[in-house]
């Protein structure tokens, strides 16, 4: 590889790096704002944070493919894809591009199905989450190449391993925040209540940990886990701050606000220290030190969450999702030199056998496809657009309950038939009467009488807010009846509501669409490391 090549990707490694960075802490503020403001529209401050680098990544990963595929004299070490050839992380970052665009796209299709997201986690999240997770890695993949170069710059590559490894550590920890939510942070299984936040955010510091060793070495393992704490210091004070110093004049605080730093709090407070004393007194390469650790500093024990998921669970099922959890977490031990096989592969040149073209085509194929079943049309754009309402929701009413002043927020207008619609009921900011609790009664006509469905809503946290599903089995008119209990007294206000036919797109289907795509991306590169001589 010649000087300028060299050089010129390594600035590239240094822009995705930095990227990386910024678009984390921007998810970090937009989670924030989610939680504290609602929903907004699509170009707010830490959405363009989020954004900021993909347009400059695609117009050089176009500019350096093309260059590498008709202009390069030598492209020994380029791995093909028809008529194109670049160096295999090159194309991995161009598979986690696709995978984020293609994402969302498909968060409008379920967007418009199902509504806005109340969980982190959602069949199009997948796609952009891993597509966003492939990248950073394909970031340290791509470093890992340079480094094998003889001119490279040691300090430079490294450094930009590190905050990318801190980026793809921290992405990881954000989605699977999703199993602290009060709704979803344990699965029952034979009437057992398991926590499954041990296994995912365990398996992730179980498998990064080694990885960044067998890049960086033990330094990088403790300068990896000193990251992590000071990231969670700095966004546990900056990220309020910035909420309120982005706010604009249309924007308004929840009750409740500010409210739990999760990507803060969604971190492993005592991995620092954990990892200073395992490499004092054991080693990074003991299986049995390394599990205790990722589950000892596991979130999940955190008191300062909205609920405490251990006092939840009870002690007995505690320790049996810790006991299941050292189970799996031994298996995936197993699999770590695998893996880092797979990664020290993709960062050196292909020389293995011809791609398979027909392979190709068909991936093609079915990824045209798939564009082809995205509507062309923005849900969010109807969602911003409607009647001047819905910064936080598509639709949301100002209601009088007893001169008790609600907002209530639809996150999909008009309801779907057979599907259950999210509803965030709120006290008004100007209401001062303590409301005790609040219910939904849907109210659907027939020529025999009217059928009334009671919904419960939760009110997490104890502030005066309200959240749950409502059930629409039918289409057509409807009446959603709002129900408040003030001082053991009961009463309520009508929302007429015309509720749409049943969705296209069925639930299964939609994460089994979730679910495919990023395994077959995975899969297609494992295949590949394998292939590398």
């Amino acid at each position: 590889m010649q000087r300028r090549e060299l050089n010129l990707l390594t600035l590239f490694v240094v822009f995705l790096s930095a990227y990386h960075v910024i678009a984390r802490v921007g998810l970090a503020i937009d989670i924030q704002w989610h939680t504290d403001i609602g929903r907004d529209k699509l170009l707010t401050p830490p959405h363009m944070m989020i954004f900021s680098g993909i347009i400059p990544t695609l117009v050089f990963l176009g500019g350096y493919i093309f260059w590498f595929s008709f202009v390069r004299e030598n492209k020994v070490g380029g791995y093909n894809f028809w008529v194109f050839s670049a160096p295999i992380p090159i194309w991995i970052i161009f598979a986690g591009m696709v995978t984020l665009l293609l994402g969302g796209l498909y968060d409008d299709l379920w967007h418009s199905n199902y509504g806005v997201d109340t969980t982190i986690i959602t069949p199009p999240h997948l796609w952009t989450f891993s597509g966003g997770m492939i990248v950073e890695l394909a970031t340290v993949i791509l470093a890992m190449y340079l480094l094998r170069q003889k001119a490279s710059n040691q300090l430079v590559l490294k450094s930009s391993i590190m905050f990318s490894m801190w980026a793809l550590v921290y992405h990881l920890h954000i989605a699977f925040a999703n199993f602290l939510d009060p709704r979803v942070w344990m699965i029952e299984i034979l009437g057992i209540e398991l926590i499954p936040h041990f296994v995912f955010a365990g398996g992730t510091l179980l498998i990064m940990l080694p990885l960044t060793k067998s890049i960086i070495g033990e330094r990088g393992v403790i300068a990896l886990a000193a990251m992590m704490l000071a990231s969670q210091l700095l966004l546990l004070v900056s990220v309020p701050e910035l909420v309120a110093l982005m706010m604009g004049p249309e924007h308004v605080y929840r009750p409740g606000s500010p409210n739990t730093v999760w990507a803060a709090h969604c971190l492993p407070w005592l991995l620092f220290f954990g990892v200073l004393i395992v490499n004092r007194f054991s080693s990074f390469e003991n299986p049995w030190s390394m599990i205790a650790l990722v589950i000892i500093v596991d979130a999940a024990w955190l008191p300062n969450l909205i609920l405490h998921i251990p006092v939840e669970a009870g002690a007995i099922n505690t320790l049996i999702s810790v006991g299941l959890t050292i189970v799996i977490l031994y298996y995936v031990w197993q699999i770590n030199p695998h893996i880092i096989n797979a990664v020290q592969n993709l960062s050196k040149d292909f020389t293995g056998s011809k791609t398979n073209n027909s392979a190709i085509s068909t991936s093609i194929v079915a990824g045209v496809c798939i564009l082809l079943l995205v509507p062309t049309v923005s849900a969010h754009a109807i969602h911003f657009t409607e009647e001047g309402e819905g910064f936080d929701a598509p639709k949301r009413f100002l209601i009088d309950v007893d001169d008790n002043y609600l907002w209530v927020e639809f996150m999909i207008w008009p309801p779907k038939a057979s599907a259950e619609t999210q509803v965030v009921v709120y006290a008004h900011d100007n209401e001062t009467d303590q409301i005790d609790e609040v219910w939904t009664e849907l109210i659907y006509p027939t020529d025999k009488g009217d059928i009334t469905m009671v919904g419960d809503l939760a009110n997490p946290g104890g502030y005066q807010l309200w959240q749950g599903g409502v059930l629409f089995p039918f289409a057509g008119n409807q009446t959603l009846q709002i129900w408040t209990d003030v001082n053991n007294t009961q009463s309520f206000t009508e929302i007429p509501i015309i509720v749409d036919s049943p969705t296209l797109l069925p639930v299964w289907l939609a994460w089994l669409v979730g679910l495919l795509w990023p395994t077959l991306i995975i899969a297609y590169w494992w295949r590949v490391s394998m292939r590398v001589d």
